[in-house]
């Protein structure tokens, strides 16, 4: 494996590898959470809570509560700010980019090796998520 730093990771890498650490945890907690659902109905329900617009809601969420150290804003907001060419479907371009921003957050944290941090933020968002069903 070819040596790097973080500071050599695009952002759009980061979240590249955040989307995928993101999905997992969610698709663990409903597994855990709802054993009983078929992959069909689990399938949907985590398509629901990965969604551009869920995503930015928990960036947007973690930041008011003052859960994310300023470092991890500053990794958010550097792929927020970055264009894409393509935007996700029901999202509108601001939502996008702040899931962009959550999913690159992830990613340096992954990379960080920091998954403690991750299970951390994981768990106020679902409990977010949890509250927002309620």
């Amino acid at each position: 494996m070819a040596r790097f730093t973080l500071d050599d990771v695009p952002s759009l890498s980061l979240a590249f590898l955040g989307d995928a650490v993101y999905a997992v945890y969610i698709r663990t907690f409903l597994i855990k959470e709802k054993p009983y659902l078929k992959p069909d109905r689990l399938h949907r329900e985590a398509n629901m809570l990965v969604s551009a617009r869920a995503q930015s809601e928990a960036l947007l969420h973690l930041k008011d509560e003052g859960v994310l150290t300023a470092d991890e804003w500053d990794v958010a907001k550097r792929a927020r700010n970055k264009s894409s060419a393509t935007r996700a479907k029901n999202a509108t371009i601001k939502e996008y980019r702040n899931a962009s921003g959550i999913e690159a957050l992830i990613g340096w944290l992954e990379l960080h090796g920091a998954q403690d941090r991750i299970g951390i933020l994981m768990e106020k968002i679902i409990e977010r998520g949890r509250d927002g069903d309620e």
